[in-house]
């Protein structure tokens, strides 16, 4: 019996790639901007005690 991807065409199969490279790139860019957000909050210093709360 054969797979679901041998069954299908060249272009079905091009078309699965590109959504979902659409997909993958759409989840990166999003990850990204949470990651780069959490470090501009991690470098601004607190306001809290003047930003001395780290350890020496």
């Amino acid at each position: 019996m054969p797979s679901e991807w041998e069954s299908m065409s060249i272009e079905e199969l091009f078309e699965l790639h590109q959504l979902m490279q659409s997909v993958l790139r759409e989840k990166l860019t999003a990850r990204k901007k949470l990651l780069e957000d959490r470090i501009r909050q991690l470098n601004q210093p607190s306001d809290s005690d003047g930003g001395n709360d780290r350890r020496p």
